[in-house]
Order: C-alpha cells, then structure tokens, then sequence
C-alpha cells in the first residue's frame, strides 16, 4: 500500500513540474488603470535552434496615448506544458513610458505569449 500510494506521489509531482508556464509580470495593476497594449507574440520553432524576438512599444502603429506611464507589463505564456519560452525588459518597462519586452524560446522549440501592457488612461 505505501509503495502505491509513493508512486502516485511521484507521478503527481512529476505532472506539476512537467506543466511549467513560463509567464510573469511586472508591477501591478491599479483600478484606475486601463489596457494600453495588446499583442499575441508567436514564433514557430527552427530544428536546433534558440528563436527570438523584441517588441517595442510605443511604435509607430501603436503610439503612446498621452504620455502614458506604464505600471504594469504582462507576458502571458500560452504553452503551459513547460516548452515555451522566456520573455524579459531589455529597456524602459514600468514607471516609463515605453518598453522593449525580449521574447526568447528554448532551443528547438518555438513560442507563444499574450503581452498585455497597463497603465493610467
């Protein structure tokens, strides 16, 4: 009975590591704040490689409305089997008002992230 009941353990603690998310956040979200920026950020895999990207905002198709202060940024990792990949602030990011986020997969995987970018109206 105890060695049925180690295994079932063992498989339990086996699934929740293998269902890893990648996902984080930066700062928090205020009641008076309101969705500046959304986007889907995909990438499909290359054989043996490491894929990446940068996203930028504000840009020229998304300006900045009024200035806006940025006080929280979300990357939202929709692979939740722990085969997605890693998103950082390269610059600028919460308190500013513009970011370049770093999409990065791991190798001889692709990615896909919902970046979710929040601040004052």
């Amino acid at each position: 009975m105890k060695i049925s009941a180690g295994f079932i353990v063992l498989v339990i603690f086996c699934d929740v590591l293998h269902a890893q998310s990648h996902s984080i956040q930066w700062g928090k979200i205020a009641l008076s704040d309101h969705l500046l920026y959304r986007r889907i950020v995909f990438r499909e895999y290359e054989v043996l490689r490491i894929v990446s990207e940068d996203v930028s905002w504000p840009d020229a198709s998304n300006p900045s409305p009024g200035n806006s202060t940025i006080s929280c940024i979300k990357a939202e990792d929709l692979y939740v089997n722990g085969d997605g990949g890693y998103a950082s602030i390269s610059s600028g990011g919460v308190g500013f008002n513009h970011t370049t986020v770093h999409f990065e997969s791991q190798r001889n995987h692709g990615y896909a992230f919902k970046l979710l970018i929040y601040g004052p109206f």
